[in-house]
């Protein structure tokens, strides 16, 4: 279990955001807008980086190009960072395993307490996930090393869930690190209800990057047998790693019944799920997907629409099945399944979209979110 963590403290409390970290990714976007909205001076200390490259693959900060980048980067943070005003705090963001050093740096002579959020284990999402590397490979063992010593560097660490706190404890051996749990959330300035574009079809939407994470081929296998549910119509938004297999697939099994798209703006996803029935989560089978909660399903509660997603320790932290969520195991049997009960009672889908906006509105709001990290940090 996570430490307890005190009352909120008064907003006089200043924060430094730091590092190279994805400036619009949700998990750094979210904490930035919530303590603005709290009234918290937050000062960002940023370079781009990271988002300079969408698709992170098996190269994943072993280039010379980028380490020669990352290099000028920290030499432009550390100017950056002293003419910013004294911070109480510095938050260095996701993606931020290579800047805890310098940020361990300022700290100590600054005083600051040094909050990570580092969000993944890279060693889990570059190894053990993606499978870009072998378990025994000296990149594997840089990454472990580097999810090691970020945490133990830190004052205090924050993950999304329970299940992926325990890994960090447990698999990582980082038993004496101080963590937090604080949900991922959804931007309510972007994300919020707009009303339904109804259509003729039960409309089932996916969303996010073509990674093993996903179980997107369950996805496809799952549409291919509800083909014959002329009423039922899947479109997936995104791109990425298994882009090609995902399209080998769809070839094999002349999937019909399946509308892509391969880029909606950020800002425009919302709009993008008013016409959605249902949203998908993620049906992978990696160790990791039993550990997470995506964005896609805060972001679907935070829209106010019913999300279907497999049940795992994560998703059972927050998430309770026909209640605030419909939940089944990744088989795709048991997808087609669930999706077919989905669509037979409409009054249920309704009630559990309802109930999932109502516990997104309470907890899962930039402002929520933030008032946690206060407290854990105050």
């Amino acid at each position: 279990m996570s430490t307890t963590i005190p009352d909120p403290e008064s907003s006089s409390m200043s924060l430094c955001y730091f590092g190279t970290y994805e400036s619009q990714y949700p998990r750094n976007r979210i904490f930035i807008k919530g303590l603005n909205e709290l009234g918290i001076q937050v000062q960002e200390c940023h370079v781009a980086l990271w988002e300079l490259n969408e698709h992170k693959g098996a190269s994943f900060g072993f280039s010379i190009g980028f380490l020669l980048k990352f290099i000028f980067a920290q030499l432009r943070l550390l100017v950056k960072f002293i003419s910013h005003p004294h911070s109480d705090v510095i938050i260095v963001g996701y993606i931020g395993h290579l800047d805890i050093f310098l940020a361990w740096f300022l700290a100590k002579v600054t005083g600051a307490r040094l909050v990570f959020n580092p969000l993944v284990s890279l060693y889990d999402t570059v190894v053990a996930d993606r499978g870009f590397a072998r378990k025994s490979s000296l990149k594997a063992r840089l990454f472990r090393w580097l999810d090691q010593t970020a945490c133990k560097l830190s004052d205090h660490v924050l993950l999304d869930t329970e299940a992926h706190i325990n890994y960090f404890r447990d698999e990582l051996n980082l038993k004496d690190v101080s963590f937090h749990r604080v949900w991922v959330g959804a931007d309510d300035q972007l994300f919020r209800p707009m009303g339904e574009v109804k259509t003729e079809k039960f409309e089932i939407l996916f969303v996010g990057k073509f990674i093993p994470l996903h179980g997107l081929p369950k996805i496809i296998r799952t549409a291919k047998q509800l083909e014959s549910h002329r009423d039922i119509h899947f479109n997936i938004i995104g791109d990425g790693q298994l882009k090609p297999e995902v399209d080998d697939l769809v070839k094999e099994l002349n999937v019909t019944n399946i509308s892509f798209t391969s880029f909606v703006p950020y800002d425009e996803l919302s709009e993008s799920m008013r016409s959605a029935d249902l949203i998908l989560g993620i049906f992978g089978d990696s160790e990791k997907s039993k550990r997470v909660i995506p964005n896609k399903l805060y972001q679907a509660l935070a829209v106010g629409k019913a999300v279907l997603s497999a049940t795992s320790q994560a998703t059972e932290e927050l998430l309770e099945d026909e209640v605030t969520a419909f939940l089944c195991e990744a088989e795709v049997d048991q997808m087609v399944e669930k999706i077919l009960r989905i669509k037979a009672d409409p009054a249920v889908r309704i009630s559990v979209a309802e109930q999932g906006h109502a516990l997104y509105k309470k907890v899962l709001t930039n402002r929520a979110l933030s008032e946690t990290l206060i407290r854990v940090i105050g």
